[in-house]
C-alpha cells in the first residue's frame, strides 16, 4: 500500500474525531459545574453521530481500491448495506463495524461481482 494512502486516512480519522468529538467535549467541560446530566448527553450525541463517522471511514478505506478496480464496487455497498442493517437493528457500532468488514473483505476478494 502507498504511504499516502496511508497518511490520507490518518488525518481523514484524526480530522473525523475531531471534528464530531472535539465540540461535545469543549462543550461538556464548560458546563461541567453546573449540570450534572452532561455526560448522558454526551454519550446520546456521540452515540448518534457514530454510523456517520464509521461510514465516512468506510468510504475513506475503501476508495483507493475502488478507484484500481471500479468493479467491485458491489463488495463495498454490500459492506455498508450489513454496516447500517446491523447498527440500526443492535445500536452497537463495534460488532456492525467489524461484520462489514469481513463481509466487504469477503465479498471484495472471493465473489467475481
Amino acid at each position: 500500500m502507498n504511504l499516502e494512502i496511508i497518511c490520507v486516512g490518518i488525518l481523514v480519522g484524526i480530522a473525523n474525531f475531531a471534528s464530531r468529538f472535539g465540540p461535545f467535549f469543549v462543550i461538556q467541560r464548560l458546563q461541567q459545574g453546573r449540570q450534572k446530566r452532561g455526560a448522558l448527553w454526551l454519550k446520546i450525541a456521540l452515540g448518534s453521530i457514530g454510523i456517520a463517522a464509521i461510514s465516512s471511514m468506510l468510504v475513506v478505506a475503501t476508495l483507493p481500491p475502488l478507484l484500481e478496480t471500479p468493479n467491485k464496487s458491489v463488495a463495498m455497498l454490500i459492506g455498508f448495506i450489513v454496516l447500517s442493517g446491523l447498527y440500526f437493528k443492535f445500536k452497537q457500532i463495534v460488532p456492525a463495524t467489524l461484520t462489514a468488514a469481513l463481509t466487504y473483505g469477503l465479498v471484495y476478494t472471493y465473489f467475481p461481482l
